[in-house]
Formats: C-alpha cells, sequence, structure tokens
C-alpha cells in the first residue's frame, strides 16, 4: 500500500454477515485509488478475494480446494467486487479481505479488517407467550 494516501480504499457492504448452510451469500466492497500516481496513470492489474487460514497465509479463495466450484467473483463495474459463495458450509465461516493490485510501485491495498461470515446449520425461533394470570390473581386478591 502506498503509506498516507486517503484516494486508496476498500469499503465493505457489511462486515459480519450471518448465513444458513447450504444457502449462496454475497459478500461486496467498494474499492478507489487515484487516476494518476507519480506522474503516471493508474491501472489495476490484479484483485481478489482471500482468506487466511493456512498459518495466515492469504490464500485466494478461487484456488482454495474447500471453496472449489461453490464460489464466484464479480466484477459488474469499475472499482466494485462481490464475492458470491453457494452451498455454503460451516467451514466456510471465517474473514474475507478484498485486495487489489496496481502498476504503481508499492500500489496494493487490502481492505482490513474484513467481512465476518457466520455459517449456521440451524435457525431458531424463540416466540415469547407472557400469560398474566398469575398476576391478575393476586391483584384480585388484594382488592377484595
Amino acid at each position: 500500500m502506498i503509506q498516507g494516501q486517503s484516494d486508496w480504499g476498500v469499503t465493505y457492504t457489511s462486515t459480519q454477515i450471518c448465513a444458513l448452510k447450504g444457502s449462496t451469500v454475497e459478500i461486496s466492497c467498494t474499492y478507489r485509488y487515484p487516476s494518476r500516481e507519480n506522474y503516471r496513470e493508474t491501472a489495476v492489474e490484479e484483485t481478489y478475494w482471500f482468506t487466511e487460514r493456512n498459518g495466515n497465509e492469504p490464500v485466494d479463495v478461487r484456488t482454495d480446494s474447500q471453496c472449489a466450484g461453490r464460489v464466484q467473483v464479480l466484477e459488474t463495474e469499475r472499482g466494485r467486487s462481490t464475492l458470491r459463495i453457494s452451498n455454503l458450509r460451516e467451514s466456510d465461516s471465517t474473514e474475507y479481505k478484498f485486495r487489489f493490485i496496481t502498476n504503481q510501485p508499492g500500489g496494493s491495498f487490502t481492505g482490513s479488517p474484513g467481512v465476518t461470515l457466520s455459517v449456521t446449520g440451524n435457525i431458531f425461533i424463540h416466540v415469547l407467550i407472557i400469560y398474566k394470570r398469575s398476576a391478575c390473581r393476586k391483584q384480585q386478591y388484594k382488592n377484595v
């Protein structure tokens, strides 16, 4: 990253996502960089989403064997990226980060912290019913 440049950045749509096992999730971000730096036009050479599963070494999700055939990276417009993971597994629960690399010397940026995905196998719906019968009886006795 080029230090001290506020023109560089990654902004995630959400920083925490909870999803159900077997479903599909989309993790999105926008990224920005200066159009010119060091008297030359800036061009993005590479973008990727990664996790730090193996001893804190970045692993590109597109090449991660745990995600094989279940991930898509969508670049629908300049400066926007979406990671789509289908058929979610509980093992997909981790932090996902986006990184882009430009043609500028030291011109790379990682959005950190990233997006924490929590995949759960079950969803519980709690219904709370408050029945005030005993409270009503106490009041009746006090009034007698």
